[in-house]
């Protein structure tokens, strides 16, 4: 498809339809100061869905991973949100909570984006396989990368087959190292083999998925007036967040900021598509006491999006406490935060007052032949939970709960079948 650049941005297609809902006076409640990356001192309160701690398996890694989102109501602002994330009882792993923005015409945004939680959770968890690659197979490497670039897109935004689509995941591995190239190209296999993420991205994965209605809990679990002000969140001396610029990539085109291919929607001044790119890289933060932990710097290639370093903690078998949030919380919160972006934006096009909402989730992951030759990864299921407060009449919210299932783009990210491309990259020259 080709490819024009417009000067749109994803606010300036909300504008077109108008200001979103907000639950009563923001000013009437003093705002909460948020950080983007913020330990918490407990898990996500589910008020849909019943968090499950899975039994070990011998000889495997297996782990659900829950997420509960809520609104953050601020002035001229409808699409700040924070989810509150963990793994469930996994011990060492504590409740993260996450801020997130989106950024537009006039609007710097204040934190990362959803899709760039997922994107940074997709490269993360594949160099985590990498690193587990590399030490099943004792080889020597000098330096590894992963490169990532998502591809988004709406496609006949506005129009009553308004869909969002993860159309292609590009994931480059980029190594120095003096090893035999049939051996890493026996890397790169083994590497795919065990992504987690890989796997729930080229595979429809079984969705179970609800809507509830006004329950019992908006007193006390509701959104609440704040902002985001810092870009900057530290724990323990490590700084977990920070802007930055967009990612050096070697080995993959970022393409320019905020693309739209295609002709004019028939009779409308919109396009037949929007599309627009996640790129992430991602390595060693090389930390002696925790392996596993990663730096990932991602950016959403759309104008007014910032470039934001954030760090992934993998070091699942390490005794001790998480510094960061790991690569499958980021895959689960950038789901949850995608689909409540999409909920904030259904109720302008469907002219609903949806005072407050939650999205929530649960993904199973799994991870056969842990740390061995014959490792193998899967996402085995997600439950999701779309959870209202409105008094509109239940067929109105039957339509908004399906259409803001359809626009989100990470949704069909896991119940579609993903094309993904990878390719290997040896000191500087192609490999596989």
């Amino acid at each position: 498809m080709s490819r024009r650049v417009l000067i749109l941005t994803t606010a300036a297609c909300f504008a077109a339809i108008g200001t979103a809902t907000m639950a009563g006076d923001v000013t009437e409640a003093e705002p909460i100061d948020h950080k983007i990356v913020t330990r918490v001192d407990a898990g996500p309160a589910a008020t849909a869905l019943e968090p499950i701690a899975l039994t070990p398996r011998e000889g495997g890694f297996n782990q659900n991973v829950v997420t509960a989102g809520e609104r953050i109501f601020a002035l001229d602002n409808t699409m700040l949100k924070l989810v509150t994330v963990q793994p469930v009882g996994v011990e060492g792993y504590s409740p993260w909570a996450l801020g997130s923005d989106e950024g537009g015409a006039d609007h710097e945004q204040t934190a990362p984006n959803p899709l760039s939680y997922l994107s940074a959770g997709i490269a993360a968890n594949l160099y985590t396989s990498l690193q587990q690659a590399v030490e099943v197979m004792g080889l020597a490497v000098d330096d590894m990368k992963v490169e990532v670039k998502v591809d988004f897109s709406w496609q006949a935004p506005f129009a009553p087959e308004w869909a969002g689509f993860t159309d292609l995941v590009t994931a480059n591995i980029v190594i120095e190292s003096n090893e035999a190239p049939v051996k890493l190209a026996e890397l790169k296999r083994l590497a795919l083999e065990g992504w987690i993420a890989g796997e729930g991205l080229a595979n429809a994965t079984p969705v179970d998925v609800s809507l509830a209605v006004n329950g019992t809990h908006w007193d006390t679990l509701s959104g609440a007036p704040g902002l985001i002000p810092d870009p900057v969140s530290v724990d323990n001396g490590l700084t977990l967040s920070q802007k930055t610029g967009t990612p050096e990539l070697g080995t993959i085109d970022p393409g320019l900021d905020f693309g739209m291919g295609g002709p004019m929607a028939l009779g409308t001044d919109m396009p037949a598509s929007i599309e627009f790119s996640v790129v992430a890289v991602v390595d060693s933060a090389n930390d002696s006491e925790r392996p596993y932990l990663q730096r990932i710097q991602v950016r959403a290639m759309q104008d007014n999006y910032s470039g934001w370093e954030l760090y992934a903690d993998d070091s699942f078998a390490t005794e001790g406490l998480s510094k960061a949030p790991s690569s499958l919380d980021y895959l689960t919160a950038g789901t949850t935060l995608c689909l409540m972006s999409q909920m904030a934006i259904t109720p302008m096009v469907l002219k609903l007052d949806i005072p407050d909402f939650r999205a929530e989730h649960q993904f199973s992951y799994r991870q056969d032949g842990y740390m061995t030759a014959g490792v193998q990864g899967f996402v085995d299921g997600i439950e999701a939970r779309i959870v209202v407060s409105s008094d509109e009449p239940m067929e109105a919210l039957q339509n908004y709960y399906g259409l803001s299932l359809r626009l989100c783009f990470a949704g069909e990210a896991w119940t579609g079948e993903t094309e993904i491309l990878s390719h290997l990259f040896v000191n500087g020259a192609l490999i596989d």
